[in-house]
């Protein structure tokens, strides 16, 4: 290592070459200097200040490039990102280096900076021929953002160039199927022409042709285009499901169901044609082959976990009108391996009343002993499980005797006290609960006209709070509506096409909602399997125990106290510097709308450097919903301004801010915000439409 004296005598020298313009001497100066230490960075910047004057660039490339890869492997990015800078714009045609500063940014998920980068560097390796070097770094802008069409377009060409014509194809496939989604079927068409010049009969170009041609109305063209695909290719799975929706738009029932039913021949899972078959069969009440075409897709489905699309397609069995014995049992094993009692509790009371139909009484039995296992608590199912045992006489030693008979003032007493209990649910808004409790009393005292005038009241209330909630639920998934499913023709009724109400398995999904058949009205019900006697049962057997005694302090307790309370306990048992708690806490408070609560939990939490930004939004939000719109915009930006070297939360975070202003009226301001983030990323959210909004205001 050279000592300190020795060192000052070299720079020294360097120095007076450097002023006598020796700089080629100076270089060789300083290059002694040189030790594999941090002093390495001030000596080869200098070293590559005077290559600049000598008009050596390349070598002084290289030497920025040495400090900077010195400065990424310390940790020091955006030093590093700064050199690379330099030494690009010194060379920038200079291939070998090019792509470096491009990395760093992906590296570091700027990707706006990135695809600059990239790009630049592409058009250099197009410049020098060099396209499968140039392929390589379009293919890594698509792992970065492959909604990028533009890309895409480039790509396809670069592909052209080396002879790779099916990936050129697939590429001008994949813009136009996105300008397809897009509704652009003008420019899809255009795309797809020039897919076509390069492989004419490429089937998967004749398929995106074909749905422009469906789009468009033009079926006899569509035909056309789908027989010449099948003339090559018979067994053309995409093809052949076109043909089929292609009869269906034409009503040909018969004609489709071959051809779904040729699909599942030589592809017993498809999804498309599976469906489409089996609703042909559930519009024409073969419920039994419908079911028989969906199970192996359901079990399918639950082998992958995705219980909740199982449940879907078994719903769309059950929005027939009358109820389907195999789909509902089916049902209920799927909620029993999954455990979600209520759930079970539902798919099986209608599965009793199918089995009383039909006089089944010894599945009756399995169904309510299940039941009264399940919902020990519930006395109703246990005196109809017992009274069908003695009716089959099988009265075991297990089953306790029959209580004493009640005096008649005793049952009117137990009556009253009941009815009473239904009134405070329903005063509570626990409908569902009221309802229970009535369910059972009815049971027990069957001809009570009061407990039926009582059960027709909560009927209609349930009904009403019933159509509100599904409606409202609906509402949220329309736009998910039927991709898996289209809506076929009712063939029952003259060919005339009837609507389905809900007819897609993501809807049932996305909702949780099951469609059970009405028996006598020949209208759809819509059972919520997620919410049905969600009110908490450990509190509500509390309540229900408080009001046997007679007090109702618990149940009438204004919910500001319960708050209050359940913090002061909170304090006791939560240390301030948890903040992870609080901050959940936070959340918790948001979602119950207690906007002052959540606040102030979200305070606690901002303590934490993990939690500061995420706490800042909450309580901005927070904020927001109170319609302190001005204090909401504070504190979003105080969160932006501790997120900058975060480009995803800067992202949402520009995002927010640019609501917020638009919220405001500050039209200029919001526009600024949302055009900042289109620069980023041009297809976040919506900001292409709330752009084109604020353009049209200015």
């Amino acid at each position: 290592m050279i000592e300190n004296k020795d060192r000052e005598k070299i720079e020294s020298l360097a120095k007076k070459h450097v002023k006598r313009g020796k700089i080629n001497d100076a270089i060789s100066e300083y290059r002694k200097l040189l030790s594999g230490d941090e002093h390495d960075i001030s000596i080869r910047t200098i070293i590559g200040d005077l290559f600049v004057k000598l008009g050596q660039k390349d070598k002084a490339v290289k030497e920025f490039h040495k400090i900077a890869d010195f400065y990424e492997e310390k940790g020091l990015f955006s030093k590093a990102i700064a050199i690379l800078k330099k030494a690009n714009r010194l060379d920038p045609d200079n291939i070998k280096f090019a792509g470096k500063l491009a990395d760093l940014y992906q590296d570091q998920g700027f990707a706006s900076e990135a695809k600059s980068e990239y790009l630049k560097f592409a058009e250099s390796l197009k410049k020098e021929n060099k396209i499968k070097e140039a392929i390589q770094i379009y293919e890594k802008l698509l792992d970065m953002i492959p909604q990028d069409m533009d890309i895409r377009i480039d790509l396809a060409e670069l592909y052209k160039k080396e002879g790779q014509i099916e990936q050129a194809a697939d590429e001008l496939n994949n813009v136009a199927e996105h300008k397809i989604k897009k509704d652009d079927l003008e420019a899809a068409q255009k795309i797809l022409s020039d897919a076509r010049k390069l492989n004419e009969d490429y089937p998967r170009t004749l398929i995106n042709i074909v749905e422009i041609f469906k789009q468009k109305n033009k079926k006899k063209e569509a035909l056309e285009l789908i027989n010449k695909i099948l003339k090559k290719d018979a067994g053309n799975i995409e093809a052949l499901n076109l043909l089929g929706n292609l009869c269906l738009d034409e009503k040909k029932y018969k004609e489709a169901e071959e051809i779904y039913s040729q699909i599942i021949s030589l592809k017993p899972k498809d999804v498309e044609a599976s469906i489409n078959l089996g609703r042909i069969f559930i519009q024409k009440g073969k419920l039994d082959e419908a079911y028989e075409v969906y199970e192996p897709l359901v079990d399918t489905l639950i082998r992958k976990s995705k219980e909740d699309k199982a449940v879907g397609l078994l719903g769309l069995i059950l929005t027939e009108n009358k109820a389907h014995i195999p789909s509902l049992e089916k049902l209920a094993s799927l909620f029993r391996t999954r455990a979600q009692k209520e759930n079970l509790e539902i798919v099986n009371q209608v599965i009793l009343e199918e089995y009383k139909k039909l006089n089944l009484k010894e599945k009756m039995l399995t169904v309510l002993r299940e039941l009264v296992d399940t919902f020990p608590e519930n006395e109703g199912y246990y005196y109809e499980y017992k009274k069908l045992r003695k009716e089959l006489g099988e009265v075991d030693d297990d089953i306790p005797e029959e209580k004493a008979d009640l005096s008649v003032s005793e049952v009117k007493e137990l009556i009253n006290a009941t009815l009473a209990k239904v009134d405070l649910y329903i005063e509570q808004g626990l409908i569902r609960n009221a309802k229970r409790i009535l369910e059972d009393l009815r049971l027990r005292f069957p001809n009570e006209t009061i407990i039926n005038e009582k059960f027709e009241e909560i009927n209609e209330l349930s009904s009403k709070l019933r159509r509100d909630e599904i409606t409202e639920r609906i509402g949220r998934v329309t736009e998910k509506e039927s991709q898996i499913v289209d809506k076929i023709p009712d063939t029952s009724k003259g060919g005339e096409a009837q609507e389905d109400k809900i007819s897609s398995a993501d809807v049932f999904a996305e909702t949780d909602i099951i469609p059970m058949g009405s028996y006598e009205s020949g209208e759809r019900e819509y059972f919520d399997l997620s919410t049905i006697i969600s009110e908490e049962a450990e509190a509500i057997n509390s309540i229900i125990n408080y009001q046997i005694r007679g007090d109702t302090t618990i149940v009438e307790k204004a919910l500001s106290d319960i708050v209050s309370d359940f913090r002061n306990a909170l304090e006791e048992k939560v240390d301030k510097e948890n903040y992870e708690s609080h901050y959940n806490l936070g959340i918790a408070f948001l979602e119950q709308e207690l906007f002052d609560e959540a606040i102030e939990e979200c305070k606690l939490s901002a303590r934490s450097k993990e939690l500061e930004v995420d706490s800042y939004s909450i309580i901005s939000f927070c904020y927001r919903k109170k319609k302190d719109f001005k204090e909401a915009l504070d504190w979003i930006e105080k969160a932006m301004k501790l997120a900058e070297k975060d480009p995803s939360q800067s992202l949402a975070l520009k995002y927010e801010q640019g609501s917020l202003y638009e919220v405001m009226n500050k039209g200029q301001k919001a526009l600024k915000a949302f055009q900042d983030v289109k620069k980023l990323n041009a297809e976040y959210r919506d900001v292409k439409i709330r752009i084109k909004a604020l353009e049209k205001q200015q």
